[in-house]
């Protein structure tokens, strides 16, 4: 996602941008989703983009720089390394660090831009997995994220996390047990950490007031379309009058 590109041409009516995340387990379909979802709302005459949390294409050269860092340290690392030697907290701070910029310079100013941005997963993922490990001050962990844009509507996609196994060719660390014990890579342990996973995100769903869908036996153009329909009744999202459709990019 280019920034300039994302801010061109549409506003929703009245300059009133939103915030759209989508959670589940791995697998669930979420990065597919996302851009459905925009699709589905361009089509509605609504502007919508989609911003990727690892993407690294916004603000200036030095903003992109310091984000491609960020990223390797974070999410670019072998997947067998020891990570956990440096402590749970270290990676929670540099998670903060990642979102922090993100918002500062991407998600914020395509809201106040009027867009409906539509991002896979917006640090819940990352503290539900938390949340299942041991000794962990989960309060503490959240508490580093306090100051960030929360999203005016979170989608929970439900999905069997036997469905979400086979839509996968392998299996990595934090997929099938986040280093608890030692970690099989393997297809039943898979299902069973998601499974874990899925409880909690459950539980969440009805604690923070999120919308749960049953994605199980449903196309991405469905999910979208689904979803968009459900930006539409529960956030009051119009079609804008000020400006052509399908301008904004991805």
């Amino acid at each position: 996602m280019g920034l300039p590109q994302a801010l061109a041409g549409q506003e929703i009516a009245g300059n009133c941008g939103r915030f759209i995340c989508l959670e589940g387990i791995d697998g669930a379909g979420k990065t597919t989703a996302v851009g459905r979802v925009v699709d589905a709302l361009r089509r509605r005459g609504i502007p919508g983009v989609v911003f990727d949390k690892k993407s690294t294409q916004f603000g200036s050269d030095y903003v992109r720089r310091h984000a491609r860092e960020l990223r390797a340290l974070i999410w670019e690392h072998p997947a067998d390394d020891p990570y956990l030697e440096l402590g749970d907290m270290h990676w929670v701070y540099l998670q903060a660090a990642w979102y922090s910029a993100a918002a500062h310079c991407a998600v914020r100013p395509l809201i106040e831009a009027g867009q409906v941005v539509v991002t896979d997963t917006w640090t819940y993922k990352f503290l539900a997995k938390l949340a299942m490990r041991p000794d962990v001050d989960l309060a503490a962990a959240a508490s580093v994220f306090d100051g960030l844009p929360q999203p005016d509507l979170v989608v929970r996609l439900d999905l069997d996390p036997v469905t979400a196994a086979g839509r996968k060719a392998t299996f990595g660390i934090s997929e099938a047990g986040n280093h608890e014990g030692d970690v099989a890579l393997t297809r039943d342990a898979f299902v069973g950490y998601q499974r874990r996973l899925a409880e909690v995100l459950d539980a969440w769903t009805v604690q923070h007031g999120w919308t749960s869908l049953d994605v199980n036996g449903m196309s991405p153009q469905e999910i979208g379309e689904a979803i968009a329909e459900l930006v539409v009744a529960t956030l009051g999202v119009h079609q804008s009058t000020s400006a052509p459709v399908g301008t904004a990019g991805r």
